[in-house]
């Protein structure tokens, strides 16, 4: 329970705009679904409720599975909200300009907390343990501006297409949206998942950064070893023997940390494991002033 309130205060946002959402996304549904018949009414309404009360419970669980879970759920709001919108309008449905506008707002707000640095490291610090503490890493840029979007279209697809087809009796069409539906979320999750996975781990006697997209290991770096930990220089050769660089070409700051012993990384590469030796190792985490704070916090050279 102390846990619980400890929690960050985006997080405590994030949970308060979700169990606001039947009184605004939830009431552009229900306008939109007075086209409906009754009976497809009262299926999508329950599919909707079950979905919300999943994301909600999700919200009141730190874990990394229930981070990848809101940042599924609440951009996927933001559609639920444009497109009541739009049906309620073409079906001359009784939605007013004002509460479409509030329900897209309302959207947008929850789906732009879910996304922040805060409400990531939150969710994700609930694995941690005694003096332990997660912070995620930043998305890598490739993956940020093509794949991400597609695999995130993809499971969202894949879970409201086949209850939608189920709710207006499209038998035939839903069985088979059913199954590709299943496989398309269940492998797009996982796909997603792996960015709720990356995280640097504040642990007694260092940090670990656990990046499975970059090594194919987490590594730690012992507090002992560490020679300086801060900013990364602009003109660094990123090509050095000595130098591993797993921040992905991530947007904002990149940090360094240089090392007094060498340590082995094995960086993930399609070919055969390759082993390095490096002393210097450059990462991006999402608050990266925030990682910095803790490093000192533990004693951990700047």
């Amino acid at each position: 329970m102390g846990a619980l309130l400890r929690a960050h205060p985006t997080l405590w946002l994030l949970r308060l705009l979700w169990l606001a959402m039947p009184w605004s996304v939830g009431a552009a549904a229900a306008d939109a679904l007075g086209a409906c018949s009754e009976t497809s009414a009262r299926i999508l309404s329950a599919e909707l409720w079950a979905a919300w009360g999943f994301v909600l419970t999700a919200t009141f669980v730190r874990r990394p599975w229930a981070l990848t879970v809101a940042r599924i759920a609440a951009p996927a709001s933001v559609g639920v909200a444009i497109g009541s919108a739009a049906a309620a309008a073409a079906w001359d449905a009784d939605l007013t300009a004002l509460r479409a506008a509030t329900a897209i707002a309302g959207a947008v707000i929850t789906a732009a907390v879910a996304l922040l640095p805060e409400t990531g490291n939150a969710m994700v610090d609930g694995l941690s343990y005694g003096n332990e503490r997660r912070m995620l890493l930043r998305t890598p840029f490739l993956l940020a501006v093509a794949p991400i979007p597609f695999v995130w279209t993809a499971v969202v697809a894949g879970v409201t297409l086949p209850l939608v087809l189920w709710a207006i009796g499209q038998w035939i069409w839903a069985s088979v949206a059913t199954i590709a539906g299943l496989i398309a979320a269940v492998l797009g999750f996982r796909s997603l998942h792996q960015l709720s996975r990356r995280w640097v781990v504040f642990v007694p006697n260092g940090f670990v950064l656990h990046d499975q997209m970059a090594t194919r290991e987490p590594f730690l770096l012992r507090r002992a070893d560490v020679v300086t930990l801060g900013a990364a220089p602009a003109d660094i050769d990123v090509e050095a023997h000595d130098l591993v660089d797993i921040s992905g070409n991530a947007l904002g700051p990149v940090l360094l940390v240089e090392l007094s012993e060498h340590i082995e990384v094995v960086p993930r590469t399609t070919g055969t494991a390759q082993v390095l030796a490096v002393s210097r190792v450059l990462f991006s985490p999402t608050r990266p002033g925030e990682m910095l704070a803790e490093a000192a916090r533990r004693r951990i050279p700047r």
